[in-house]
Parts: structure tokens; sequence; C-alpha cells
């Protein structure tokens, strides 16, 4: 259910007729970007010296200290004792946790699509209730990271305990059983056949796109869901301490979802999302989420 970025017309052997576009696999991974040959100038696994148009190279990379913790709940993060007296009081809670549980009670069976799947913590848990999963990223590293995680490529991870020092451990979960489809693709140009999902999560990744850009990356989400299809979104909007002061973006997507044809579902505020840096540091951001539902016959693409 992959589609040409550009153009949204099916693939036929990663070529494009409508956009006369043929995209790169590499490794197995398809790279469904509008203008994938310049992308991987710029963001690729070699280093030609200069990218396209003379810009530097730029590795886009795995945004997580380590591929290990993020699967872990906040309880279960291995810390020195005081810390994780303080962490057992969250508890389970995470917001892949309680966005997927909305899945799992509100979403039709079907595919799934994790945007923005990062090290695949959400691609889990959708494989765990059992769906087919399509988990995308703009990084070519952390979906090959996913996809080793997912497929049982990897036997260890290194994982930091202080500066400079590291431990190997075993990866924390099982083998996915469920088929699972990779790609390296862009939030704003979704490579997805549309009206073919019945779940699609967009896990941290609309915080640090223009208004403009969100605005596309939600119209192609619902864009990409069946009539009646479940939208579950993940923000945490002062993920920086440089950002200057900006208003809570939820409102807005609000507004921009309601008049994309969506209704909401659920809502929840204050997630927190724990991520282990070393023995002795963790960093806590409260996430804001929400599931929406898309109705029947509501057109989604912006005027």
């Amino acid at each position: 259910m992959f589609a040409c970025p550009k153009t949204r017309a099916p693939l036929q052997d990663w070529y494009s007729q409508a956009a006369d576009t043929l995209y790169p696999v590499l490794d197995g991974i398809p790279v469904l970007v509008p203008d994938p040959h310049r992308f991987l100038m710029r963001h690729g696994p070699w280093d030609p010296g200069y990218g396209a148009a003379g810009e530097p190279r730029v590795a886009l990379g795995v945004a997580e200290a380590d591929a290990v913790t993020p699967f872990l709940p906040p309880s279960r993060l291995p810390l020195r004792p005081r810390l994780m007296e303080v962490m057992h009081t969250l508890g389970d809670r995470d917001p892949e946790s309680v966005c997927a549980a909305w899945a799992a009670e509100r979403a039709m069976s079907g595919p799934a699509v994790d945007w923005g799947c990062g090290v695949g913590t959400m691609s889990y848990k959708m494989a765990r209730l059992g769906r087919e999963v399509y988990a995308l990223d703009r990084s070519l590293e952390a979906v090959s990271l996913a996809r080793a995680l997912l497929t049982g490529g990897i036997d260890e991870l290194w994982v930091p305990t202080h500066r400079g020092g590291a431990e190997a451990v075993r990866p924390p979960i099982s083998v996915v059983n469920t088929p699972l489809h990779f790609a390296v693709a862009d939030v704003r140009h979704p490579p997805l056949a549309p009206g073919r999902f019945t779940w699609v999560h967009l896990g941290m990744i609309l915080d640090g796109l223009s208004a403009d850009d969100q605005a596309e990356a939600l119209a192609g989400a619902v864009e990409a869901l069946v009539p009646g299809g479940l939208l579950t979104v993940a923000t945490a909007y002062d993920t920086g301490p440089a950002l200057p002061a900006q208003p809570r973006p939820e409102p807005e997507l609000a507004e921009a979802l309601t008049s994309m044809g969506v209704s909401l579902m659920a809502e929840e505020d204050d997630v927190p999302r724990v991520r282990r840096r070393f023995d002795r540091a963790v960093e806590v951001t409260l996430v804001h989420c929400t599931a929406w539902r898309r109705a029947a016959g509501t057109p989604t693409r912006r005027a």
C-alpha cells in the first residue's frame, strides 16, 4: 500500500509512472521522498564530500540515547535506586501505551501506520495488537534499527551507563510475527495509498514543523485513513530549552483536524515520556495525547 509521494499513484517495482521516478531501495528499505536522490546525497549512508548543490551532508541519525529504554515503561528503567523510587511512581504510563490502549478499544482491525517510528516503539505495540504495520521515519538509520529490533536482526545493544561508559544488553522485545513494512519517508509527503489504513499514529513529529507543514502532515495522515479510521497524536510543544515562548499548539491542531472531518474521541494531557540518558540521568517530557475518528465522505485536503 505504498504509493508515490508526489502523486499518491500506485508504484510498480518502486517506479512511479505518473511521476516518472524510480525510488531507490537501500538494503531492502525504500526511500520514498519526493526527491530521493537529492535526499540521499544530503542524508544518505555515504559521504561524497559535498551534498547536492554544494550543501553539506547532514546525518539524521537516531534521536534516542539508546535503543533499549524507549521500549520500557518508567517503572522498569534500569536506574540508580533513588531514581527508581521516583520513576516507580509514574507506573507504566507513557504516550505509546496510552495511544495503543485507545486503538485497542476503538480502532477497527486492519493495517496501521507508525509515523516517526524511531527505534520502533509504537510499531512494536501495533504488531503486538496483531496489526500489519507500516513503520516510517525520515532517518534511514532509525528505520534500519527499528527493523533489526522488530525482526530479530540484532542480538546486542549498547546502553550508556555514564559519560564515556556503556554496557551491552539484549533487546528488551521479542520478534514480531505480523507483517512489517519499513520506508524512509517525509510526513509532509506521505507515500501511502489514500483510504487504506485503520489506524495512523503521529508520534512526537509535529512539534518541529511549521504551521503549514503541520497542516500538510495532518491532512496526509487523515487522508490515509479508511472512513471510521482512528488517528492518534502525541505532541510535546516545549521540548527544547532554547525555543522562544510559544502558545500551546493543541488548539490549532484540534481546529485543523476538526475542519478535516475528524472527531475527538479521547484526550489525555501530561502523559510522562521518560528517556534514560545515564544511570543517574533521565529526561521527562509531559506529552499531550489525543485520538480522532475520521468521518465518512469528508474531504481532507485544504483548498
